[in-house]
């Protein structure tokens, strides 16, 4: 039985010496993690923390962030990764959803959330990255002298993580994972897309998301090199794979290579170094998906996947991204392949069925369902929501699409009412129950239209009430008040009255050709 708290104790003993993580200007070996972590582990205990407590983490990218993971995992804490990019109400909501005991808090972030945190009774410790009043410090907890391995009985089926979601409720709901389905997933990626302890990782992904956590996993599991950058920045990004000769890193969002493709020193930044490359998230625009392979010279690979779900349920191998390898395949095949996101993994079961859950025959569109080993068993804190989503074992993805007689599924329209914006899931109706908080607002209806750089952009489509002057500048003031960024309209358009059926629901699919969808 392998468990999360054995990667950087095996990988101690294995590679102790080679650079593991370089972050925040410091290098560290597989030897020095593990003595951190150990460290972290008895300092977290002595504060109180014990197995099955759950330990938030609001920050960005940082190695400190790496400890707590594994220095949780060898506790049998779990974590809640939480998105720097929420708002105060949406932090709070997910702190006491969980019943949180302890959060970690990088300090540019604490005078935002410390409200937040002091709102929920069941946290008893608030630790801090760098100096803030009212919280304890991190590294007077975490710079101990103990640094065995400490002592906690540890199943592989005990939970590690709850992961948020955002779904048609509106809701963010928790997504409980345990040890094994982790690594499960590591493993599962790792058969598809080999990686080694030779790899140098770039991680471009907050580890508070599913990418940026799972690749920490993986690459771990493979021992590999890793380094963390906050913040994706385009120019900084070319500038280490150069440096330091960059093998690998995945990209959450397609788009994003757009702008590493528009970057001043992309014609002369030596890029040789890379292996293979991964994105997620969404379907790679062709044209863009073209250019980037003509210029990155090298092996890509696509996932699709989701939290219920177990993870990455289908992949775009790299032979798929290559030209001239099988002559029985047509440029034009392998083409129309590329805007596919894949075929099935080799743990996944992937299905299209009709709206009585009957298997459809290849190129009828329908609904996509998946079965994996991973999937969880139920929503935290969320008793029958589940079964709304996991139905006689399938999870139904609420994406419309179709496969192909070779297997390869395309994505072709959203039936969940979610919009997949800059590689995150925005449920509509969030949206709207904000906008809706206006006096000024009589009806309104949020779609998501076609864009190049965020995938789908959320549109907001208003009537205003009689006599209003509501503007959009109000609106969209209002949204980022209230919500986080990626989930404010990017646009308002006004209305007279919307769209409609004969009971009065209103009729999205009339409205997204308006905007190109």
């Amino acid at each position: 039985m392998t468990v999360i708290g054995d990667l950087p104790r095996r990988n101690a003993y294995r590679y102790a010496d080679q650079p593991a993580l370089i972050a925040n200007g410091v290098t560290l070996t597989w030897r020095d993690i593990n003595a951190r972590v150990n460290a972290l582990s008895h300092g977290l205990r002595r504060r109180g923390l014990d197995k099955g407590d759950r330990i938030a983490i609001l920050s960005t990218a940082r190695a400190e962030i790496v400890d707590v993971y594994f220095a949780a995992a060898k506790l049998g804490l779990i974590i809640v990764p939480i998105h720097t990019g929420l708002v105060e109400r949406e932090v709070e909501f997910m702190l006491r959803d969980v019943g949180a005991r302890a959060v970690i808090i990088e300090e540019p972030f604490c005078g935002t959330f410390s409200a937040a945190v002091r709102a929920v009774s069941s946290i008893e410790l608030a630790i801090a990255i760098g100096q803030h009043a009212g919280f304890d410090d991190y590294d007077t907890i975490a710079r101990g002298d103990a640094i065995d391995e400490p002592r906690a009985a540890i199943e592989d089926t005990d939970l590690f993580a709850i992961r948020f979601t955002s779904g048609t409720t509106g809701l963010p709901k928790g997504c409980p994972s345990s040890h094994r389905d982790w690594l499960r997933r590591s493993m599962n990626f790792l058969a598809h897309v080999g990686h080694t302890h030779h790899d140098r990782a770039l991680m471009l992904s907050p580890l508070s998301l599913g990418v940026g956590s799972s690749m920490l996993m993986s690459y771990s599991l493979a021992g590999a090199r890793m380094y963390l950058a906050p913040r994706f920045d385009a120019a900084d990004a070319l500038r280490i794979i150069a440096a330091e000769k960059i093998t690998t890193f995945m990209i959450p969002v397609p788009t994003l290579f757009a702008r590493l493709l528009d970057a001043p020193d992309i014609d002369v930044i030596d890029l040789s170094s890379l292996r293979i490359v991964g994105y997620g998230g969404a379907i790679f625009p062709l044209p863009l998906l073209k250019r980037t392979l003509q210029r990155f010279q090298c092996d890509f690979f696509g996932v699709y996947g989701h939290l219920e779900a177990g993870g990455f349920s289908t992949y775009l191998l790299p032979e798929d991204h290559r030209f001239g390898l099988d002559a029985n395949v047509s440029t034009q095949k392998r083409e129309r392949r590329l805007t596919s996101c894949g075929r099935e993994a080799l743990q996944a079961d992937v299905r299209i069925v009709d709206e009585t859950g009957v298997v459809l025959p290849p190129e009828e569109v329908g609904e996509l369902v998946v079965r994996t080993e991973g999937m969880i068993a139920d929503y935290w804190n969320r008793p029958g929501e589940i079964e709304k989503s996991i139905r006689d074992g399938w999870f139904h993805t609420g994406d419309a699409a179709r496969i192909d007689a070779d297997g390869y599924v395309y994505i072709v329209d959203r039936i969940k009412d979610v919009i997949r914006t800059g590689g995150m899931n925005v449920a509509s109706l969030e949206i709207e129950s904000v906008i809706q908080e206006l006096t000024d607002v009589a009806e309104v209806a949020v779609v998501g239209a076609p864009d190049t750089r965020w995938g789908e952009a959320i549109v907001a489509c208003v009537v205003r009430a009689p006599q209003s002057t509501l503007t959009a500048d109000a609106i969209i003031a209002h949204c980022r008040e209230r919500m986080a960024n990626y989930k404010t309209p990017k646009k308002v358009e006004f209305f007279d009255q919307l769209p409609k059926n004969s009971m009065g629901k209103v009729l999205k699919r009339e409205l997204k050709p308006k905007f190109g969808g």
